[in-house]
């Protein structure tokens, strides 16, 4: 039997990364299981920091794919793929495209203006599974409007699976606090996203760093700063802070599962905290960020801080405080856990190879 072929295209620009990390992530765990049966490729901007590390063979493009539709629409011609996954991209005529050559087509989705897009009537037909990475807290309820197309036409009903949250063994933790000389509770982590955000012409990592500084002299807490793939800078050297230009996945989730709190963007990181139960405080840092975080702190799950480091410093020091930190885990207690990773692996895996549930 040949090798089935898995396409993924992730939302790609020099920016963001959680699309392209949940995709790898996806890729990994797949090649982990069917290794020899499985042929894995994606298309990434070439002008991401991660495009030349891709394990995997990848289209490399001038852009995002979703502006480079010929080129898309003829490599899925070309490679014949099983299956499509689009994370929070793809155009109708690259997922008519792919449905031409006989694969299903998954769309990924992490907020409501790209579940919008799934629910397009020109997507009628053309996606065979919908996830939603989002929790039901984060996220408004389907509108009468979307609920009726889905009555009327063959459009897949965008499911909520939670945060794509991955998480980490007991080796997993172990070895990470090893590896850096660390010990459960007893540091904290920053991650400012991709590296790439910039707000007013600052770089929000090296902000993220500053405070960092402020919160390490302030708590006596070891830090460990994650700059992010995207960040083209040289390092700082700290005595305080442990620098590292970017971390594996699973070693990035064994930490924060372990640091006392996070200092974080309100991306896919947040929710993937939240999931952790590890105590954060988050700044928006793109357009896309500020109704998650509202959200959040809405429901009592994390404290938002202004992108400033005197703020950022004030609101680490108010969570540490012993009633507010008992407060916001008794509070994750009572969230509804889904493990969102099974849920999609579990999936792919039944597309892929026509497993019944």
């Amino acid at each position: 039997m040949s090798n089935k072929r898995l396409l993924f295209i992730p939302v790609s620009s020099p920016e963001g990364i959680g699309e392209y990390m949940r995709s790898l992530q996806l890729a990994n765990t797949l090649t982990s299981e069917y290794g020899n049966s499985l042929d894995i490729h994606f298309i990434l901007n070439k002008h991401t920091a991660y495009a030349k590390n891709c394990p995997f063979p990848t289209l490399l493009l001038n852009q995002s794919a979703t502006k480079e539709n010929t080129h898309v629409c003829q490599f899925i011609e070309q490679y014949k793929p099983d299956m499509v996954l689009f994370d929070c991209a793809g155009r109708a005529e690259q997922m008519k495209a792919a449905k031409k050559v006989g694969a299903k087509v998954v769309f990924i989705s992490q907020h409501a203006k790209k579940r919008a897009k799934g629910l397009k009537l020109n997507r009628a037909g053309l996606i065979d599974t919908h996830w939603v990475v989002q929790p039901d807290y984060c996220i408004d309820p389907l509108s009468w409007y979307e609920k009726l197309k889905l009555s009327m036409l063959p459009l897949a009903h965008p499911a909520n699976v939670g945060p794509f949250t991955v998480f980490a063994s007991v080796q997993q933790k172990s070895d990470a606090l090893t590896r850096y000389h660390l010990k459960e509770k007893e540091f904290f982590i920053v991650n400012a996203g991709s590296g790439g955000h910039t707000v007013n012409g600052v770089n929000c990592a090296d902000l993220y760093f500053q405070a960092g500084l402020i919160i390490a002299k302030q708590t006596g807490l070891k830090g460990v700063v994650v700059f992010g793939p995207n960040y083209t800078k040289s390092l700082p050297k700290s005595d305080e802070l442990i620098c590292l230009p970017s971390q594996g996945g699973a070693e990035f989730l064994a930490l924060l599962s372990q640091a006392k709190v996070a200092l974080l963007s309100a991306g896919d990181t947040l929710l993937q905290a939240i999931a952790l139960q590890t105590p954060t405080i988050a700044c928006a840092i793109s357009k896309d960020q500020g109704e998650r975080l509202t959200r959040c702190t809405r429901t009592e799950v994390a404290y938002q801080a202004q992108l400033d480091i005197v703020d950022i410093s004030e609101k680490v020091q108010t969570l540490l405080i012993e009633s507010r930190y008992k407060y916001i885990i008794d509070k994750y207690s009572t969230l509804e856990t889904i493990h969102s990773f099974d849920i999609i692996t579990q999936g792919l895996k039944n597309m892929l190879f026509n497993k019944t549930h």
